[in-house]
């Protein structure tokens, strides 16, 4: 007998208002969060609601924090390289793509002229770049787009893409297709 992996009872108190499109996890309509802090200073603990694990947060000395954790900007970054991974997977798997190791860097300039310095004007990101090397199944001399269209769709679905380059950033990305090891 067919019995649901996910059921109402089964998922946290915050998800009681979504609508489950089926009764496996993907299917979720909405993925809730709430995310708390408190600390002191420069340095935050974060934990996340329902969730065993936390992280912390901290700032670079020059903006009188300790640099004894990442920064909150350090983190905006890692969400990027990391959410383009995750959404990379459920595209490879939305259409039959495998894929092997990952290699992503992001390259970012930040003015400090609003944050630091107290100046009108866009506190934001200047430039972001973002590079990933990606192991397919995709013969690397692709001559059908396939890994291109790969590429459109994780830019295209990736929540945190989306935000920076609905941010303004002058937002850029290098994609290069390597053959699984």
């Amino acid at each position: 007998m067919f019995r649901p992996l996910l059921t109402r009872r089964s998922l946290p108190r915050a998800t009681n208002h979504l609508h489950l499109f089926s009764t496996t996890p993907h299917t979720l309509q909405s993925i809730p969060l709430q995310i708390t802090g408190t600390g002191t200073g420069t340095q935050q603990h974060i934990t996340i609601a329902d969730k065993s694990y936390t992280i912390s947060t901290d700032t670079y000395t020059g903006l009188g924090g300790q640099d004894s954790q990442p920064s909150p900007v350090s983190y905006s970054l890692a969400s990027l390289s990391s959410c383009n991974q995750v959404t990379g997977a459920v595209v490879a798997k939305d259409h039959g793509i495998k894929l092997g190791k990952w290699h992503v860097t992001v390259d970012a300039l930040l003015p400090t002229a609003v944050l630091v310095g107290g100046q009108q004007g866009n506190p934001n990101w200047e430039s972001v770049k973002l590079k990933a090397r990606v192991q397919t199944d995709v013969p690397v001399e692709d001559k059908e787009g396939k890994f291109q269209f790969f590429v459109q769709e994780v830019e295209r679905r990736c929540p945190i893409t989306t935000l920076f380059k609905l941010s303004g950033v002058r937002y850029e990305s290098e994609w290069v297709n390597e053959r699984i090891e």
